[in-house]
């Protein structure tokens, strides 16, 4: 009787001192930025000088990107009548924080 409960005692610590992993944010040191073009004319997104999609009208897309310095540009696509909409954004965030940006 001695010997079952002490493996119950055993199993149930082992049961109680599992660990929890770091959010994948924090592993890999990203923040999240969701972008919403609430226009009706399409966008290029461009995140740190590369360029990502081409947003439609009415979109939203949300990125995962490194913390620190970062930098987007939304370049309007079509619906002018001279010169494009182009949207210059940028900052430092930490990791594991959620931004928005419409536009």
């Amino acid at each position: 009787m001695n010997k079952l409960l002490i493996c119950l005692f055993v199993a149930f610590l082992a049961i109680g001192c599992t660990t929890t992993s770091a959010p994948t944010c924090e592993q890999d040191h990203t923040f999240s930025m969701e972008f919403t073009n609430g226009s009706n004319d399409s966008y290029d997104l461009y995140i740190n000088d590369k360029f990502q999609q081409i947003m439609g009208a009415k979109s939203k897309v949300t990125y995962d990107i490194p913390a620190g310095y970062w930098s987007a540009e939304v370049v309007q696509r079509n619906g002018y009548a001279v010169y494009p909409t182009d949207n210059v954004y940028s900052n430092t965030y930490q990791s594991c924080t959620d931004y928005y940006i419409v536009f």
